[in-house]
């Protein structure tokens, strides 16, 4: 089984919970997860991760006005199963810009 590393996902978040990620087929590592606040004034962001069945909130931060925050996941990264998927919202629609890196089955 081969592995391949690169972008799963690059976009905004909503203001209203939204799925973000979820693997199309195969279970994925996420190794970093980036946001940057674009907006003027400090937004809320939230992160869950649905595992299915239930969905579990793992980062709950204040980001200042013009601020990038990194979250890296160390060795093999953050498993996400292809039945599970990562959600999240801020404040302000289009105001934070999200990148998720990580590792796929190829």
């Amino acid at each position: 089984m081969a592995i391949a590393r690169g972008n799963l996902y690059f976009g905004q978040l909503a203001d209203a919970k939204a799925d973000i990620y979820s693997p199309t087929s195969l279970d994925a590592m996420v190794h970093l997860i980036m946001l940057h606040n674009t907006n003027t004034t400090a937004e809320d962001v939230e992160l869950l991760y649905h595992d299915g069945t239930s969905e579990y909130l793992f980062l709950n931060y204040e980001m200042a006005a013009n601020e990038t925050f990194l979250l890296q996941f160390r060795n093999e990264g953050f498993y996400v199963e292809d039945a599970g998927k990562i959600t999240g919202n801020t404040t302000t629609a289009s105001k934070v810009t999200i990148k998720i890196d990580g590792s796929t089955e190829a």
